[in-house]
């Protein structure tokens, strides 16, 4: 086992039932209803929105995993810690069962809801301020160890920025959790979003990219009526798109000081993407886009880290091509696909990295990524 502190650059949450039933301002109480289809538990958590359902998945994952099987499965899985509802004490006991120093909280069921492609932008807007107070509080019960991600569907940008101002300011985020997708009609890369990545950079808060399939949006695997491909496609393609966008463009010389994670979709494909990109950057840049300062890779290494996982086979490949300093280590947990409780372990020495590298990836690396001190976190 390498000697390094480790923190988990994506891990998530499991969000009680409650949510958006207590927590959400009471003017828009009328406006979220439990989702009958989904049962009591289920239903709340992926409630229906204006009417509309807020859950988008296949018929396996409503007969399995948004069942009460689907309860029963995180119980078999995850034991106790699924026992006691993922609550802050029995997070921290996972963390240290997996010889994890710190984790940076990802939602699970919010993944969708305020960010589905017919939520109201007011609405949207107020789903992330009722889910950003509470991953703020779950934070301050975490003794430090515990960085909450704040939640940003841009279906109202100026809405979106007033909230994460809020959200670093007075909660106290460290980062923001944007989704690659379209939404309403606008590409992440939009001109309208120009005004919310400024501050970002003016918060020196990084922008989180993070799919998720079993909401309602817009996604590249739209074209698939199985579950099997459009769960293959979503992840890697969406972003791959993303960052193309952002740097063909210009929003990375428009924002020079804008940091960008592109999490939970593998590595293999970055090193092959980013020499297309370079390519079609000689042959068609200028031409198109002779504005541009950099190449692709050269936007990347100034502005990108992407995050692996435990069983990604491309780990050492992708730290090979872009560097260590630009991968971060993810758990997935609780997700069902997390190694648990041995996925450092397994990564360490699945790798094959060498300690210099497996101390960037592990620790150095996201703790730049979500400005924290690696010097104060190691006492």
């Amino acid at each position: 086992m390498v000697e390094t502190k480790v923190f988990d650059a994506d891990a998530h949450v499991i969000e009680p039932p409650s949510l958006y039933f207590e927590l959400l301002e009471a003017r828009f109480a009328e406006r979220v209803r439990p989702d009958p289809t989904l049962g009591g538990h289920h239903g709340r958590l992926l409630p229906l929105l204006d009417g509309s359902p807020s859950f988008g998945g296949s018929e396996w994952m409503r007969e399995v995993l948004r069942s009460d099987r689907g309860r029963d499965i995180l119980v078999e899985r995850f034991g106790d810690v699924a026992e006691r509802g993922f609550d802050p004490p029995a997070l921290l006991d996972a963390l240290d069962r997996q010889g994890v120093t710190c984790a940076a909280l990802f939602p699970s069921f919010s993944l969708h809801v305020p960010f589905g492609a017919t939520v109201a932008p007011d609405l949207a807007a107020a789903l992330a301020r009722a889910y950003n107070r509470w991953i703020a509080e779950v934070a301050a019960a975490g003794r430090g160890r515990l960085l909450g991600v704040a939640l940003a569907p841009l279906h109202d940008p100026a809405a979106a920025a007033t909230e994460v101002r809020r959200a670093v300011e007075e909660d106290g985020v460290r980062a923001v959790m944007v989704r690659p997708n379209p939404v309403h009609g606008r590409s992440l890369t939009h001109p309208d979003h120009d005004a919310f990545f400024g501050l970002l950079e003016d918060l020196d808060a990084p922008m989180l990219l993070h799919e998720g399939l079993g909401g309602r949006h817009e996604f590249a695997g739209d074209r698939f009526d199985t579950w099997y491909a459009r769960h293959a496609v979503c992840h890697p393609f969406e972003m791959m798109l993303a960052l193309t966008g952002l740097c063909v463009d210009g929003v990375f010389d428009r924002h020079p000081r804008l940091r960008v994670a592109v999490l939970e979709s593998g590595t293999g494909w970055l090193p092959w993407w980013l020499d297309r990109l370079d390519e079609h950057h000689e042959l068609f840049g200028p031409s198109e886009r002779g504005e541009l300062a950099r190449t692709p890779s050269d936007y990347f290494a100034r502005h990108c880290v992407i995050g692996t996982e435990t069983e990604d086979r491309f780990a050492r490949a992708t730290v090979d091509a872009v560097g260590a300093d630009h991968v971060v280590w993810a758990s997935d947990f609780p997700h069902l696909e997390a190694r648990y409780p041995d996925g450092v372990a397994e990564f360490v020495a699945r790798s094959g990295l060498p300690e210099a590298d497996l101390q960037e990836v592990l620790w150095e690396a996201p703790c730049r990524l979500y400005g924290v001190d690696p010097v104060a976190m190691r006492s």
